[in-house]
């Protein structure tokens, strides 16, 4: 499988200037192929003979990739299109989908694993300087485990990207595909807004992650701020409070996500079983009072990261049916809602209704097929 380690240049002012012109004009000839493309012009056959780049042929390359790449995946949402426009002309329904031309707008350049190395505290990667090509040598902060990984694994594309106005490099690597074992406990999360995540181990122990009314708070606090700012008519201070808050919850996904998967492997855990929210926005029942964080709820994130450190530990992640997790009395089979966070049934059986739910969801055999979640930088 592929994963991706982050590491931060460390760059002379001479070398900054030149590594923010070729992403600019990597982004700029990529966008350049599409435009062409997008107009009749065939770019299957181009080489770095039919392009004209301030750039290395090992980039001009890359560019061709790339947008071959972006105008096939157009060329296919253009047909999706017009399968959904006659399926809705049959029905006499005058809506019109359209296909939108993907645009690259932040600066980047990819880097394929023959053109750069890892070496020591430096990356090597060829750059144009005077109009020709040159290999630039740029000092990088890297930890003990991430070099082991670049000297012992096979390396993929690189991508040079800015990342909270740095510029940083983001490089793919192989990692061998975990061995998954038969033997052991199964844990059920069951996930939500108050209590961010609920875990119960068929070992019969249970754990509450994270603070759902600090996260609520911080919401709220973040949704203020941004309708004072668009009332004084500050759209870019807009955005980087918006920025800040998404950094801040993806943040607490992963810190959730590691303590989970923590407790799987103490506790012997072989699979994790998950809820699949698909759609859950829809069906839950919303008030004035938890509609903003319903909206804002990020399960989808917190599952994928979940599920790939999970991965990692060589845990399996198995999604069951959510239907009636937190309302069925798993002795009687009874269904009723819980009152508040309280669910007591008629047979005399009691618990919290989110360790309620974990407990329904690690018993549940209504699986609903494998997950396509799969883990990016």
């Amino acid at each position: 499988m592929q994963l991706s380690e982050t590491v931060k240049l460390y760059m002379t002012r001479e070398q900054n200037s030149l590594i923010t012109a070729t992403m600019a004009e990597y982004i700029n000839t990529v966008n350049s192929l599409v435009s062409v493309a997008v107009k009749g012009t065939s770019i299957s056959n181009y080489t770095t003979a039919d392009v004209t780049a301030n750039l290395p042929s090992a980039l001009t390359n890359q560019c061709i990739r790339d947008a071959k790449s972006i105008v096939n995946k157009y060329d296919k949402a253009c047909r999706d299109a017009d399968r959904k426009n006659a399926k809705l002309a049959k029905q006499g329904k005058n809506i019109t989908v359209t296909a939108t031309l993907p645009v690259l707008k932040k600066p980047c350049c990819y880097i394929n694993n023959q053109n750069y190395k890892v070496k020591d505290d430096y990356i090597e990667f060829p750059i144009f300087v005077n109009g020709k090509s040159k290999r630039l040598s740029v000092k990088v902060s890297m930890t003990d485990n991430q070099k082991f990984i670049f000297v012992n694994s096979k390396l993929g594309t690189m991508r040079i990207v800015y990342k909270n106005n740095k510029i940083i490099a983001q490089i793919v690597y192989e990692a061998a595909e975990p061995v998954y074992s038969d033997e052991g406990s199964v844990m059920g999360v069951d996930l939500g807004i108050k209590c961010p995540a609920v875990s119960y181990i068929s070992d019969g122990s249970v754990k509450f992650y994270g603070n759902g009314r600090k996260n609520k708070y911080m919401r709220r606090h973040y949704k203020y701020l941004r309708k004072k700012l668009q009332r004084a008519k500050h759209p870019k201070a807009v955005e980087h409070i918006n920025n800040k808050e998404q950094r801040i919850m993806k943040d607490i996904d992963h810190k959730l996500s590691h303590d989970i998967v923590e407790t799987a492997v103490a506790h012997n855990v072989k699979a994790i079983k998950l809820e699949r929210l698909t759609n859950i926005r829809s069906t839950t029942r919303t008030s004035r009072k938890n509609n903003h964080s319903l909206h804002n709820w990020s399960f989808y994130r917190l599952a994928q990261f979940i599920e790939y450190k999970a991965k990692l530990a060589g845990i399996k992640v198995e999604y069951v049916n959510p239907a009636y997790t937190s309302q069925t009395c798993p002795v009687c089979g009874h269904v009723h809602h819980a009152n508040d966070r309280k669910y007591v049934c008629k047979c005399g059986f009691h618990i919290h209704r989110d360790v309620l739910g974990a407990m329904n969801i690690c018993n549940s055999t209504e699986y609903v097929g494998d997950s396509n979640i799969r883990h990016t930088a």
